[in-house]
């Protein structure tokens, strides 16, 4: 089957639209001449499959470039379409987080995509099954080379976890367009950024709902599987090797995901230390996607309002990098409200651009400072 952002279905759509439609167009217009209702017929239908394909076209061209939607699935949960969601706690709930997780595949992802993974580093892909949550979810680690040098091989890393915005695409988001393993290498090859492991994931775990990284009452308790259940399951994944305390953990995020990133680090201070906000807004952007996420509670919309409660309750002890930009950016003014209302012992700062649309060239180039930012504020052993 054809990939929703690959160039197959490009040329596929540009083929139907050369060889088919504009050749009937050509063709068969004089036939199609007459004057009776079936000739009127034949004559709109023409126009409107040439329209129907060109539009076609053109969004699957911006869904490649953008990512909103990375795959089938993906597409038809937004539209209503069927999805899963696994939510009864698996049998055993005291089971170790590493018996939960399935490295599927690993590949090097350095420079040159490089041969050797103390030299470049190493990509795995694994499956995440929450012990608490019951949720699943695909997640990308970049392991750094010192990961596998023996010089450093007791040494423990901070651990950052990036959360894209809804609904993204699996590998294509971080690895693939944010190039996140590249970069990491890089900042570190320059000495700008210490050696730290990457989580790379996505906010949707389950297709057509964008939960916000809530816990929906009666729905996914997606803010427990990122604050407990993915933390849990990456310690004991990679055991002895991650920051023992919250001092090296971190999240990043753009968009929905920075928002997620933000909110996490603040509901959960005891796990996170620091996070950045990537052209994120600042509280939930209810709509048909989000559904009712809060089960018509206003204390509980309320407390999911990162605003809000700077403003209303005891501020945390984390650190948050807010980038974003000056023009352009659709969610910089919740940005500047948000700002407005940090005081101690939460720590804000901002990396701005001059102007920057709501997209992923922009979010690109927020990665550089959020990964030299992160390793700033994280410790490692």
């Amino acid at each position: 089957m054809l990939g929703l952002t690959g160039w197959g279905l490009i040329v596929l759509l540009l083929v139907i639209l050369a060889a088919v439609l504009v050749l009937v167009a050509w063709r068969g217009w004089n036939r199609l001449g007459g004057r009776g209702p079936l000739a009127w017929a034949g004559r709109i239908g023409v126009l409107a499959g040439v329209q129907l394909v060109i539009v076609a076209l053109v969004l699957t061209a911006v869904n490649k470039y953008y990512l909103f939607y990375g795959s089938w699935s993906d597409l038809l949960g937004a539209a209503g379409g069927k999805s899963q969601v696994t939510e009864k706690p698996p049998s055993n709930p005291h089971a170790a987080a590493s018996s939960l997780v399935t490295v599927k595949s690993a590949a090097q992802l350095g420079p040159g995509h490089g041969r050797t993974p103390a030299k470049d580093g190493l990509v795995q892909h694994l499956d995440i099954q929450g012990v608490r949550s019951g949720l699943k979810s695909e997640a990308y680690v970049y392991l750094p080379p010192q990961y596998f040098q023996k010089k450093t091989q007791a040494a423990r890393f901070p651990v950052a976890v990036f959360i894209a915005g809804y609904p993204a695409a699996d590998r294509l988001t971080w690895i693939d367009k944010g190039h996140v393993p590249e970069e990491a290498f890089l900042q570190m090859s320059s000495g700008k950024a210490r050696p730290m492991i990457y989580v790379m994931m996505r906010p949707t775990v389950e297709n057509g709902w964008d939960t916000e990284c809530a816990d929906v009452p009666g729905g996914p308790q997606v803010e427990t599987f990122f604050s407990q259940d993915v933390p849990d399951a990456i310690s004991g994944t990679y055991k002895d090797r991650t920051a023992r305390d919250r001092r090296g953990w971190g999240l990043a995020g753009y968009s929905t995901g920075g928002y997620c990133a933000t909110k996490l680090a603040m509901l959960h201070a005891d796990r996170f230390s620091a996070a950045s906000s990537m052209a994120g807004h600042f509280h939930a952007l209810l709509d048909t996607t989000t559904r009712d996420l809060y089960g018509g509670s206003k204390a509980v919309r309320n407390s999911n309002n990162l605003t809000w409660r700077l403003r209303n309750l005891p501020q945390p002890p984390v650190s948050i990098l807010v980038a974003s930009a000056l023009t352009g950016e659709k969610t910089y003014p919740s940005a500047q409200k948000f700002m407005e209302a940090v005081r101690p012992p939460l720590v804000v700062d901002k990396w701005m651009l001059d102007s920057g649309g709501h997209n992923f060239k922009a979010f690109r180039k927020y990665i550089p400072p959020t990964i030299t930012w992160l390793s700033d504020h994280l410790q490692g052993e």
